[in-house]
């Protein structure tokens, strides 16, 4: 029967697709907000139930363990990010602005979700497995956003063609977890754009033909990602270090 002229129509019930739905949003977003803050050690599936407002024993129907959920966290995550890089490259129009936009971006999401991103080296401990794996899947159409810009730029003659695609991308999100951790650890969020700015004039630099007493750009390029590496891990090593005596929170 029809609602009467003025009388206010009521919401059609949930469908149980919905419910379910809505229940299993409410568990990935009331972990993903805990573990942004608490971390994933610290939390427990007893808090993440409460704060969904479902039983705990309802949230194991969505999800088997806590480990089933920081990865459910985890891919959210990925996907969150990725697309917004996405978005946010096709908008501007300049190579140098696309890579700015990417650097700020990464910086940004990494730091103010530093804490789920923990969860690579809590949940992917097994890294034999890395290759072909989701994790392996998700890194890949991340990073494939900036190898599309790179390669953009090499076609407008902006970006240097013998640059070494993989050593480039190394050197890009490898500079850009390191300046990470190091305006956490010396609280230089300020340093941002300078960050930003001055990686961008590396990946940008024009380089002049290679003489045969020279060593090659990709190899200078090489050291120079080794030289990263080495210090991203020196500084993981500081961090863990300051995590144990309660100094990194």
């Amino acid at each position: 029967m029809a609602a009467r002229s003025g009388q206010k129509r009521q919401p059609a019930a949930l469908t149980r697709r919905e419910k379910v739905e809505s229940r299993e949003t409410a568990i990935l977003s009331a972990a993903q907000k805990i573990f942004a803050a608490r971390g994933y050690g610290k939390t427990t599936t007893a808090e993440i139930a409460a704060a969904a407002d479902v039983a705990e024993g309802t949230l194991y129907l969505y999800y088997k363990n806590k480990e089933a959920l920081g990865r459910a966290v985890l891919a959210d995550f990925y996907r969150r990010v990725t697309e917004n890089a996405r978005r946010g490259v096709e908008k501007c129009p300049a190579t140098r602005e696309k890579l700015e936009f990417l650097a700020r971006h990464h910086l940004k999401n990494v730091i103010r979700e530093r804490r789920i991103i923990e969860l690579v080296y809590i949940l992917e401990r097994e890294m034999d497995s890395y290759e072909g794996g989701q994790l392996y899947q998700m890194n890949r159409a991340y990073v494939a956003v900036f190898d599309n810009v790179l390669r953009e730029g090499v076609a407008r003659g902006e970006i240097d063609a013998t640059m070494t695609p993989w050593i480039t991308r190394d050197i890009f999100y490898g500079s850009l977890e390191y300046a990470m951790r190091s305006m956490l650890i010396r609280d230089r969020q300020k340093s941002l754009e300078q960050v930003v700015s001055e990686l961008v004039d590396l990946v940008m630099r024009k380089t002049s033909p290679t003489e045969d007493n020279h060593p090659s750009f990709a190899n200078r390029t090489g050291d120079a990602a080794d030289r990263v590496l080495d210090a991203a891990r020196r500084l993981e090593r500081l961090l863990a270090a300051q995590e144990t005596k309660g100094e990194y929170k």
